[in-house]
């Protein structure tokens, strides 16, 4: 199976804090996958948002962003249908915004960001604010029928060793490392020949 270097990227953070991590959600946040894409996802009253940094995404409707969420649900997607990914039926305290480092209830309705944002989750006031008060970022509100997150990102989750060991080869696959193998081997095999054969004709 391949996969393209972003899903690389988010294989990679899933193995790499698998057992240092509660659920994929602290995956996220511990590895800034998200807030380097400047994106931010709040679940919340059955609403699924997604946030946008303008700066990085300098139209309202940005296919690069809200096709990487696409993206990484898909990819979870095929993990978990693979078996690489077992998602654990334990409900971890939920992340409130993922793609922050830090988040928590200043009031109901607005959460603050990283001791001086403020996210707004109120029907039809959704927005994200930077310290002085302006809209930092893109809102996107979503049904779950429309952009199906469930509870993927806040349950327990287990890693594959096959998992780990695709990491660990560079996602080449078995018979890919057996091949580079036995080519290493035969290479040897030729210097060791050659060599052998140039010290006979020198001795």
């Amino acid at each position: 199976m391949t996969f393209k270097k972003t899903e690389k990227e988010i294989i990679k953070a899933i193995v790499k804090y698998d057992g240092k991590a509660k659920s994929l959600a602290e995956v996220f946040n511990k590895s800034q996958l998200l807030e380097k894409k400047g994106i931010g996802i709040v679940q919340h009253g059955g609403k699924n948002m997604v946030f946008l940094r303008k700066d990085l995404y300098d139209d309202w409707f940005h296919n690069d962003g809200l096709g990487y969420i696409a993206e990484l649900l898909s990819l979870i997607d095929t993990l978990i249908k693979q078996k690489y990914l077992v998602m654990i039926p334990f409900c971890t305290e939920s992340t409130l915004v993922i793609g922050a480092e830090e988040s928590r209830w200043l009031k109901p309705e607005i959460i603050l960001v990283n001791g001086n944002e403020h996210i707004c989750v109120a029907d039809r006031m959704e927005n994200w604010f930077s310290a002085t008060g302006e809209q930092k970022y893109w809102p996107y509100k979503y049904s779950e029928r429309d952009l199906p997150i469930g509870n993927t990102f806040n349950m327990a989750f287990s890693v594959s060793q096959e998992l780990r060991e695709l990491v660990k080869h560079n996602f080449k696959s078995e018979e890919e490392v057996r091949f580079i193998k036995q080519q290493r081997l035969t290479w040897i095999s030729i210097a060791t020949a050659i060599a052998i054969g140039l010290l006979g004709i020198i001795f």
